[in-house]
């Protein structure tokens, strides 16, 4: 179980990654006990996710794309979760795989235990965003504007955090990055038709 104590540091540690320092490395529990408890992150997330997906769901309605009788809530929400749960999963297994072939085994724990926690950083613009549409703070068009700004905004991070957790070249540092998004990419799709998007 992950303290606060804990939770506190790995904060510090990602702000100073998302200001490449890369002192920031050591506020975060690099050892094989850290790895496994980084993957407890997920629980913290979760309510990210939740307020994601209810953004979504208003999108759905305020396009008209689904009525809100008729919308599969059952459906829907099981494969949220089931895809919020491989999609956590999908990146560290595969690289597992694909560590000594490309030649990142010994930054392998600490590129995962990193890459986990920063998660949490990166959630936040995330959060807000949808927080103020699901206010009527902002409409559905600048909702899906902020979203995709804070996609590229997230992307340049993890490319951060890759750059430094990895310390291999750029052109592969680039190839892990776009591996994790087309990962989320392809399983959102699934996600989709899993509930009937």
């Amino acid at each position: 179980m992950i303290s606060k104590v804990e939770i506190r540091a790995a904060l510090d540690g990602s702000w100073l990654l998302l200001r490449n320092r890369p002192e920031g490395m050591a506020f975060f529990d690099q050892s094989i006990q850290g790895f496994w408890r980084s993957f407890s992150v997920i629980f913290l997330l979760v309510p990210v996710y939740v307020v994601s997906c209810l953004a979504e769901k208003r999108l759905f309605f305020a396009e008209n794309l689904y009525h809100p009788d008729a919308f599969p809530n059952g459906s829907y929400w099981f494969a949220q979760f089931l895809g919020m749960g491989v999609d956590w999963l999908a990146l560290p297994l595969l690289l597992a795989l694909l560590a000594a072939p490309i030649g990142i085994s010994n930054r392998y724990v600490s590129f995962i235990v990193v890459r986990n926690w920063t998660s949490l950083l990166a959630s936040v613009p995330y959060l807000f965003t949808y927080i103020l549409f699901l206010l009527d703070v902002i409409s559905p068009g600048i909702v899906v504007l902020l979203s995709l700004t804070c996609l590229f905004v997230v992307i340049w991070y993890r490319y951060q955090v890759a750059r430094i957790a990895l310390q291999t070249t750029v052109s592969l540092t680039i190839g892990v990055v776009v591996l994790d998004v087309l990962l989320t990419l392809v399983i959102s799709q699934v996600v989709g038709l899993l509930w009937g998007a």
